[in-house]
Order: structure tokens, then C-alpha cells, then sequence
């Protein structure tokens, strides 16, 4: 009989873990202002064109046409001007904080910043950060947010990415 209730609380506890675990996924997935600038700041720095879906509808533009392409280009010439690849200018960045300066239903003002290093490939970002190889190198920006369909999107000159880079 004792046997048949200690069943009974394994279950509960089973029950009680998937449905906190189904909260979590939810709650995880639920978009802020200061997420979106962190997601933002990651792609600006890694060079990734996947920036552009956090931007605003002024800075997007059409693919070719964007603040994002422009960016990536001149990024990319002033690498073969120097001598290197795109992968070389590429940075990851550590130790992101972030404060909100202000914040209502439809705008944010976020402050970020952080640590970034040259980020070849993943792995020697990882080598490099447990070995203390190469520098590190401070950043820090003020990133306006708007909200457009519903979603928190990056406007203004984040970073100084404009359509004129």
C-alpha cells in the first residue's frame, strides 16, 4: 500500500515538471526589446545578414539596397583592401549587458555593451577565450527599438550603420 502512494508523487512530480518545462518554452519565446538587441548586436558583430530581419523597415530595405548589404560590402572591401577575408573581420561578443533607458508600448531606448574579439570560426573563438589568445576589445552603443507588426525591430544608426556606410 505504502509503494502505491510513493507512485502517486513520482507522477505528480513527472506532471509538474512537463508542464513547468511547457511555461518555460513558452515564456522563452516571447519576444522583448532588449533580446532583440542582443540578437542584433550578436549578427552586427558575427556579420551576419540575418541582422537585417531585426532592423526596421526604413534600414531594411530590399536585399540589395539595405543598410545591411552597404555595411557588409564596405566591411568586405576594407578587408581585401588589408589583405584578408570576410571571416576575419568577423567578431564575437562576451560579457553583453544591457540596460533600458526608457521603454513604453511602442518604442525602447537600450543601452548594450560588452566585450568583442575576432571570431575566425567558432571553435577558435572558444580556444581563444580559454587560452586568453588575442584582444578583446570594448563595445558599447544605444540602440533605439520600435515596435512594427507586432515585433521589436532596431531603427535609427545602430552601431553607425546607416544607408550611407
Amino acid at each position: 500500500m505504502a509503494n502505491r502512494g510513493n507512485n502517486s508523487a513520482w507522477i505528480l512530480v513527472v506532471i509538474l515538471a512537463v508542464c513547468l518545462q511547457v511555461a518555460f518554452v513558452f515564456a522563452d519565446c516571447k519576444q522583448t526589446a532588449t533580446g532583440t538587441a542582443i540578437d542584433f548586436s550578436k549578427a552586427y558583430f558575427l556579420l551576419n545578414t540575418d541582422m537585417g530581419k531585426y532592423m526596421c523597415g526604413e534600414l531594411a530595405g530590399d536585399e540589395d539596397e539595405s543598410a545591411v548589404a552597404a555595411y557588409l560590402r564596405a566591411v568586405t572591401d576594407g578587408a581585401e583592401a588589408r589583405g584578408f577575408g570576410k571571416g576575419m573581420m568577423q567578431q564575437a561578443i562576451y560579457h553583453v549587458e544591457t540596460e533600458t533607458l526608457a521603454q513604453d508600448a511602442e518604442s525602447a531606448t537600450i543601452h548594450v555593451k560588452g566585450m568583442h574579439r575576432t571570431c575566425i570560426h567558432p571553435v577558435f573563438a572558444y580556444v581563444a577565450k580559454l587560452f586568453g589568445l588575442g584582444r578583446v576589445h570594448a563595445f558599447e552603443g544605444m540602440l533605439e527599438l520600435v515596435k512594427e507588426d507586432g515585433k521589436w525591430k532596431v531603427c535609427g544608426t545602430p552601431y553607425g550603420l546607416s544607408l550611407d556606410v
